[in-house]
């Protein structure tokens, strides 16, 4: 191994090329669509499990009155 092989120097940016920066693109969004589908399957498994607790106080609120 040459000394400097594999370390990256200060100040030296790497340019991507059009692949590298669609396939970059692509793998973002795929991300994201998959954080989002996250995000949706606990809220609706939240609104599942505590919206008919919720609805049932309520009604026992509306009894009460």
């Amino acid at each position: 191994m040459e000394s400097g092989e594999g370390k990256i120097e200060p100040g030296v940016t790497i340019e991507l090329s059009e692949a590298q920066r669609r396939a970059r693109r692509m793998r973002n969004i795929a991300i994201g669509g998959c954080l989002l589908g996250l995000v949706l399957v606990f809220y609706v498994a939240t609104v599942v499990k505590i919206g008919p607790s919720m609805m049932r106080a309520q009604q026992m609120q509306g009894q009460n009155q």
